[in-house]
Order: C-alpha cells, then structure tokens, then sequence
C-alpha cells in the first residue's frame, strides 16, 4: 500500500543499513586491534575467562623467573665452590710437599716458603666464604632463600659454610703441621663435594619447575588467544560481505525513499 505518512520500506532499509554499519565498524576495529573481544559486550564468559587465563600466565611467567634467578643463585655459589676445590687441592699439594723431608727441616726456607703460598690459599677461601654475594646477599652462610615458583611449592635454598682452614692451626714450617693442614685440607675437599652435590639436586629441581612453567604459559597463553584474538581471515571474509551490504543498503535506502515520490503521480 502506498503511504504519504508512513514509509516503511525506507524505515526498514534504514534499520537493516544501522545493523550493517555496526557490523563493519566491529569488523574494522577486530582487524585493526587484533583482538575478537575488546569490550564486555563482544563476549562476555569469554573476557572473564580471558582475563583469569592472563592473569595466570602473568603470575607463572614471574614464577618461572624466579626459578630462574634461584638457579642462577645456585650457579653461582657452584662455581665459587670450583674454584675453591681447586684452592684446596693445591693447599693439599703443598702440604703433601711440606710433609717430606726433602723439603727442608723444619722452619727451613722451602717450608717457609711452602707455608707463604699455603697461608694466601688460607686468606682468599676466607674472603670467598664471606665476600661472595647474589643482589647483594651473602651465599655462603646459614640463612636458607625460599623461591616462590607460582602454584607449586617454595623451594628453600641453603648452602651453608665450606670448611676453612685456619692460619693459627694449619701451617706447613714443620713437618708435624703439614701433616695437620693435610688432613684438615682433606676435610674441607670432601665437605665443599656434599655442598656441590646438594647444590645440583636442587638446581636439577628448580630447572625442572621452571620448564614446568614455561609450558604452561605458553598453553595458557594459547589458550587465551583463541578466545580473544581476532581470525583474521573470517575477519577479512565478514569485511567484505558489510561492505557490500552497505552499499547494497544505502542504493536500497535511495531507491525506498524514490518509492515516495510515485504517490505524487497519481495526484497529477
């Protein structure tokens, strides 16, 4: 029915071009942020669901780093160990030297001299024992480190003292007292060995939940792309569908409001 008062055919032409218009404005803003959700309403169980995911890979990607840090928290203590055995075992050669006859009485000048090198050995263990430090905490001590690695439980990482000699008690100017320093030096090698392998079971441990982590950040973080990343080819595939529905929309709007004017016809 022809209508002067009422043009429905441009009303719905004009409806059905507003729905296409917020479909390809949606579109457009899908492909130019790369994201399928970026408000509440695109989908909102999804964004809930997206937000926990991200939260979560967040907090394992801090933990991952800090097994990382304990991990090189216990390197570091590991190699300070290996150079100290290899300190020890010159102290050791040395005493073995000074236990011998062929290196001179006692006090002699070979034992003096033996006993000079021996006595730095002595003052650099010390100085590594209690100089050597992680962000600015001593390693080598009794206070234990907790790492926090994320869900899973704190590891406590404690590498206690090594076994120093002492420049009163171990000397080598007599015979007597190279035999001393070598069984204390002794002690002190297999002492630094237990330490070396306390440390690689749990730097084993934290390499372990650090991976751990890893994979679950990168699941979780695949898991959360799929709900909120855009597909960019359904994307490109809806872009010029409301493309051509605009245009298509706009002429059918043109044409509807032409309609209109053919009640005038028959006035004439």
């Amino acid at each position: 029915m022809a209508s002067i008062l009422n043009n429905v055919a441009a009303l719905g032409a004009s409806r059905q071009l507003d729905i296409t218009s917020v479909g390809l404005s949606k579109t457009i803003k899908r492909l130019t942020t790369g994201k399928r959700v970026n408000s509440a309403p695109d989908d909102a169980a999804g964004l809930v669901i997206s937000n926990k995911l991200n939260t979560d890979v967040r907090t394992a990607s801090q933990a991952q780093r800090n097994a990382n840090d304990g991990a090189s928290w216990l390197q570091t203590a590991d190699g300070v160990l290996e150079e100290v055995t290899n300190l020890l075992q010159r102290a050791a050669e040395l005493a073995q030297q000074a236990t011998s006859g062929t290196s001179g009485a006692d006090s002699s000048t070979g034992k003096i001299a033996l006993n000079a090198e021996f006595q730095s050995i002595i003052t650099t263990l010390s100085d590594m024992q209690s100089k050597t430090t992680f962000n600015g905490a001593s390693i080598f001590g009794a206070a234990a480190i907790s790492v926090s690695v994320g869900g899973y439980s704190s590891v406590t990482l404690t590498v206690g003292t090594f076994a120093t000699l002492a420049a009163g008690t171990d000397f080598l100017t007599t015979a007597a007292g190279a035999t001393t320093a070598a069984n204390d030096v002794n002690t002190a090698i297999n002492t630094i060995g237990a330490m070396r392998g306390t440390i690689g079971a749990s730097s084993q441990q934290l390499n372990s939940l650090a991976n751990t982590l890893g994979i679950e950040v990168q699941n979780w973080t695949a898991a959360s792309s799929g709900i909120t990343d855009t597909n960019v080819g359904s994307e490109v595939v809806n872009l010029s569908k409301f493309q051509i529905l605009n245009q298509s929309g706009i002429s059918a709007l043109g044409k509807a409001d032409q309609s209109a004017q053919s009640v005038l016809a028959l006035l004439q």
